[in-house]
């Protein structure tokens, strides 16, 4: 396994998770706590589940700021009664027989059961690695609103690789869904590696 070449070799990134009842500030919270350490955010999202919510912060610091976040994430889990997972990083590798180049690609389709599943399962018959993956429901107003489902892939391809192929099964998938391929798969240059 190599390394990625990375922006920054000084930096260490980090996984951190708030869970539990939901509050006014929770973000706020997670935020000042990095932000208090010298970290700063890469991504975040935040999810209500009923009374509950879940918060997820991809970290970058430098490695001893990671080590302090790490061994005062109490204070977190005091300020907030929240259960918090810190997890820090390794830098990341590819893996023998990949190529190190990042791909890229976006659909919109309708949204329903089975869409996310049926495309995965194409992606792991090209033995592509999934490096990140966001998708989001939305309805569409209208005299007959619509909810579409919008989903980003970012993966790591074999050294071999069958472009046309790939590119034909997916576009399949998508027509069968009533949607469409808003960006085809492409290396997607100066992504950071993480999330």
């Amino acid at each position: 396994m190599t390394t990625s070449p990375t922006v920054n070799q000084d930096k260490q990134h980090a996984a951190l998770w708030l869970i539990g009842a939901d509050m006014p500030g929770l973000l706020r919270l997670g935020a000042e706590f990095v932000r208090n350490y010298g970290g700063n955010i890469d991504k975040d999202i935040a999810d209500k589940f009923g009374e509950s919510a879940v918060v997820f912060m991809s970290v970058t610091a430098d490695p001893k700021d990671i080590e302090r976040m790490d061994k005062n994430k109490g204070e977190l889990k005091d300020a907030s009664g929240c259960g918090v997972v810190f997890q820090p990083m390794q830098e990341p590798t590819v893996p023998e027989g990949y190529q190190a180049d990042l791909y890229g690609f976006d659909i919109v389709t309708d949204d329903r059961a089975g869409l996310i599943a049926e495309i995965s399962e194409v992606v792991d018959t090209y033995e592509m690695l999934i490096v990140g993956h966001t998708g989001e429901r939305r309805v569409v107003p209208g005299p007959r609103p619509l909810v579409q489902g919008g989903q980003k892939f970012i993966v790591m391809l074999p050294s071999e690789f069958d472009h046309g192929s790939f590119n034909r099964q997916l576009g399949d998938i998508v027509k069968k869904y009533n949607g469409q391929v808003v960006t085809p798969l492409r290396v997607v240059p100066g992504l950071l590696w993480w999330w």
